[in-house]
């Protein structure tokens, strides 16, 4: 399976649906983002001047939370030339369950007009979150609904989105090198336990690791977007300050697939139950 990287003039919603969210492949559209009312980049500065006084959660390079920050010292410290190293990566979401967090509903509202769901993308039929006519995830809660924002050489190491669901990037600002290997590449990238580091491989642990070919290895520019379809593992790595906005969702289409996922386990998930109880 492939693949595919192309033109926002040459994707539309049913080449999309039968192409890749249906069949479950890749997809990155150039030049998605032009039609937003705050065309992409957006400015780092301008971002600082609207939320700089707003706390938000940082975490490593995956998604264990590590401190709390306001917006102005995050981008203070860990952009520009203060970049030293691994920065910490600013993933500031929308609410997402019952728990106290810095959660960016505020800074979403405020931006609802600035940006829009790329058109190819369904306007209806989500089972996840449940939504009845039509639908935009810039003004209505998606699950990981959130706010990226990292200095370069900022990194999300490989890993695969849960939720049995699928997922768009939208990338805002700077560019980000995306990776991905198809599901099956599993068998030598993931143990019960973990994922391979690409940069950092535990040689010992995955001793097959290399065996597994990236489907996708590209570079995301202000105005790209990549949708991701569930189970494909994936990893970024910013090659410049670099925002991106982003939310996972399950489409009609993918009911069978979502209802076992609730079956084996998944329906006990704080965010799956959060979610599913919204009306």
């Amino acid at each position: 399976m492939t693949a595919v990287s192309l033109s926002a003039d040459s994707v539309g919603a049913d080449r999309f649906f039968e192409d890749h969210l249906r069949l479950n492949r890749p997809l990155i559209v150039r030049g998605a983002l032009r039609s937003w009312s705050a065309e992409p980049p957006w400015s780092l500065d301008t971002l600082t001047d609207r939320f700089g006084d707003h706390p938000v959660p940082l975490y490593d390079t995956l998604f264990s939370l590590q401190r709390v920050s306001r917006f102005a010292d995050y981008i203070t410290a860990h952009t520009g030339p203060a970049v030293t190293g691994i920065p910490p990566y600013l993933r500031w979401f929308t609410k997402q369950s019952r728990d106290r967090m810095p959660w960016a509903d505020a800074a979403f509202a405020e931006l609802a007009t600035d940006w829009t769901m790329p058109s190819w993308l369904p306007d209806a039929d989500y089972i996840f979150p449940r939504t009845t006519g039509s639908v935009d995830a810039a003004r209505q809660p998606f699950p990981a609904r959130g706010l990226f924002i990292c200095g370069t050489g900022g990194r999300t190491r490989l890993h695969v989105d849960p939720w049995a669901s699928d997922a768009c990037l939208c990338q805002v600002t700077g560019s980000k090198r995306f990776v991905m290997y198809p599901p099956e590449a599993g068998a030598v990238l993931a143990d019960p336990r973990s994922t391979v580091d690409l940069d950092r491989p535990d040689e010992a642990r995955f001793p097959r690791w290399r065996e597994a070919e990236p489907v996708l290895d590209e570079v995301l520019h202000p105005g790209d977007a990549i949708f991701i379809p569930a189970g494909w593992f994936h990893a970024a790595t910013a090659l410049s300050d670099s925002v991106s906005l982003t939310w996972n969702f399950v489409h009609r289409v993918h009911e069978q697939r979502f209802a076992d996922y609730l079956r084996t386990g998944g329906a006990a998930n704080p965010i799956v139950a959060y979610f599913r109880a919204l009306r």
